[in-house]
């Protein structure tokens, strides 16, 4: 809608290289002529107006969270896949070390784009995005909803849940994160579960079931321990 803040999650390749060592992450923080969930189409350019007349206000965000800024972006630019950038090395905070592990974990693997629309027109069933007004772009995974927490889910198939939540389980054995991104992981095991269950209801396959059953299994002692 124009003059809202809109976000939209690139579920297209998001992340390209994860630089633990001087702290750079690489990838596209959008995607272009990809029909997304929401069924929106941004074009090639759609960026290009507000990266010359605003591009060193732009800012590297962690899940939206204007009190938790990484940084700026050292490239920001559009290319024939999407919008492209390459961050400066993300400050030395508690939740900038929390993402880095993340990245490197495989949990974070998106990425999203917080913006105004200003140009927009409407074919068939979807709305095409042609300019937009960036104001930040954001590593995704865990939200700062807890109804809505993994935005991205909704996308995802019965092998992508599965793999998504066998990665977490594996995190939780030894990875080292603040409580509340511990906190936040925890109810992603549980949106996982509701996800890989009603997927589970359409797809009627012996073998994804068990792998399911498992997880689920896996997750309630997790979360027994917990209490």
């Amino acid at each position: 809608m124009k003059g809202i803040l809109e976000y939209k999650q690139n579920n297209f390749g998001g992340v390209k290289d994860v630089d633990t060592k001087n702290r750079v992450v690489t990838g596209y923080l959008s995607s272009f002529d990809n029909i997304d969930h929401s069924g929106d189409i941004i074009t090639k350019g759609a960026y290009a107006k507000t990266l010359k007349e605003r591009r060193n206000q732009i800012v590297f965000l962690n899940q939206h969270k204007w009190d938790q800024p990484h940084g700026k972006f050292a490239v920001l630019n559009e290319d024939s896949k999407g919008l492209y950038f390459e961050s400066e090395p993300l400050i030395n905070t508690s939740y900038s070390e929390d993402a880095l592990k993340l990245y490197e974990a495989g949990i974070i693997t998106d990425h999203s784009v917080g913006f105004v629309t200003v140009t927009q027109e409407t074919k068939g069933e979807n709305r095409i995005l042609k300019e937009l007004k960036l104001y930040e772009g954001s590593n995704v995974t865990i939200g700062d909803n807890s109804e809505t927490p993994f935005t991205g889910f909704k996308s995802l198939s019965i092998t992508e849940t599965n793999d998504k939540i066998g990665v977490i389980l594996k995190f939780f054995k030894n990875g080292t994160v603040t409580d509340e991104t511990f906190q936040l992981l925890e109810i992603a095991l549980k949106d996982l579960q509701k996800q890989a269950f009603e997927i589970g209801k359409q797809i009627i396959v012996p073998q994804v079931k068990s792998q399911e059953l498992a997880y689920a299994e896996q997750i309630g002692l997790y979360l027994k321990k917990k209490l």
